[in-house]
């Protein structure tokens, strides 16, 4: 959350992912030193901003870019 907004004028979702993806999320989140919820976040705002996201070298991430 920006230190300036309340969290009062945030809203709140909630997604699921199957495990695999998950995993995925959780080792880039580490790689980032971030929580899954803040990085996917981050994903969503790059991605409104027109900004690709930063997607890094992951393992296991080819097996999810085929589908």
């Amino acid at each position: 959350m920006h230190p300036k907004q309340k969290a009062d004028d945030m809203r709140r979702t909630t997604v699921s992912f199957e495990d695999e993806q998950f995993e995925i999320l959780e080792k880039w989140a580490d790689k980032e030193i971030r929580t899954v919820p803040n990085l996917i976040q981050a994903i969503v705002v790059s991605v409104l901003r027109g900004e690709p996201p930063n997607v890094p070298n992951l393992p296991g991430l080819e097996k999810l870019q085929g589908k």
